[in-house]
């Protein structure tokens, strides 16, 4: 069983050390935009409640 070289051994464990690396890092990226999307959420339902509505500013005569 298992009757690599060490050269094709080191390139496996190269490659495996790349990958969890990648892969760390697109877990923290998608945290990251999880959390931007979550907030995102919060702001969207609080701008649709209806005491979140703006309403115009009365338009001033030229003086």
């Amino acid at each position: 069983m298992g009757g690599g070289s060490a050269q094709a051994d080191e390139t496996a464990a190269r490659t495996v050390r790349r990958l969890r690396q990648e892969n760390t890092e697109l877990r923290r990226t998608v945290e990251v935009y999880a959390e931007m999307i979550r907030q995102l959420a919060i702001e969207n339902d609080a701008l649709r409640q209806p005491s979140a509505v703006v309403r115009s500013l009365p338009v001033q005569g030229n003086a």
